[in-house]
């Protein structure tokens, strides 16, 4: 069966020392909401898993199973190097390479310098994704199409890169279809999980962007314009993972958080009524010491 897309998380753990020596694998949760809005809209696609695969030999039978269209690799700078050995081999089967996540955002023309690598998705990836797969499903679409796509980058006919100017960023995020986890063996994670650290753990995404202007954020996938869910949606999403695979703990991995101490407050008192209670982690460097906001987040 031939699927429009096969997107790829290109980690191997029998091949990542590092990985190994830490045992708290996540699923990169970005490439499951790409999956969930993708088959919202009608695409046949399926993930690449890598990290419990052991290396390159698998992605190549994935390849010959699925006989995708087009390929999406989702880059950060850790994997970088497995991620363009990946990328050949999808090339050399015959598929449309496309490279998305942080790394590629940062530079989109470092990767349009490898020659098998097609199109560059910088910043956020839903919008440009889907519309790009259209142009790639219509035979009688030629590059000048692609121009018109915001987030796009590729090479023109004459070899130059051509990197289109960013996507407005969506602004209204519980729009946005949650992650498509059950296309993963997430029962897999977590067994580890338990295994190595005594507890279950998933990942959720709360917000998108940074407002503090920063080098890195200002030009990271989400961008400067921060923008939260509401705490009824995640708390709807939280009483889910709950039910469905009765994790211990949740790990927050936006680019920032504790901004807004009403809105952590809606969230704890919203999921204290729903019975959505667990504790949680975010990002390890506490440069905010908001006593306030760490007593809310001490209820959660």
């Amino acid at each position: 069966m031939t699927i429009d897309i096969l997107l790829v998380n290109p980690v191997f753990l029998a091949q990542n020392q590092a990985e190994r020596e830490t045992m708290s694998p996540y699923f990169p949760l970005g490439l499951l909401y790409l999956a969930a809005f993708l088959r919202e809209r009608g695409y046949l696609i399926d993930i690449f898993d890598g990290t419990f695969l052991d290396g390159p030999q698998d992605f190549a039978a994935a390849l010959r199973r699925h006989n995708p269209r087009a390929v999406g690799i989702s880059v950060v700078g850790p994997n970088r190097d497995m991620a363009l050995v990946l990328a050949d081999m999808a090339q050399q089967f015959g598929a449309a390479v496309i490279l998305g996540g942080p790394d590629p955002t940062s530079s989109p023309a470092t990767y349009l310098g490898e020659p098998f690598v097609d199109y560059v998705i910088h910043h956020e990836g839903e919008l440009t994704l889907s519309e790009l797969l259209q142009v790639l499903s219509d035979p009688s679409a030629d590059k000048s199409t692609l121009a018109g796509i915001p987030g796009l980058a590729f090479r023109s006919d004459s070899g130059e890169y051509v990197i289109n100017p960013r996507r407005p960023y969506i602004l209204n995020i519980d729009e946005l279809p949650l992650p498509a986890r059950d296309m993963v063996d997430l029962d897999q994670y977590l067994q580890i999980w338990r295994e190595e650290n005594g507890y279950a753990s998933l990942t959720i995404s709360i917000s998108r962007g940074c407002p503090y202007g920063c080098e890195w954020c200002q030009d990271s996938v989400h961008g400067p314009q921060y923008r939260q869910r509401s705490p009824q949606s995640v708390v709807a999403e939280v009483k889910q993972l709950m039910s469905r695979y009765e994790i211990d703990r949740l790990r927050v991995v936006d680019d920032v958080d504790g901004i807004d101490l009403e809105w952590l407050e809606a969230w704890a008192d919203c999921a204290e009524d729903d019975g959505a209670v667990l504790p949680f982690e975010a990002l390890n460097d506490l440069q905010r010491q908001d006593i306030p906001m760490l007593d809310v987040r001490d209820s959660l």
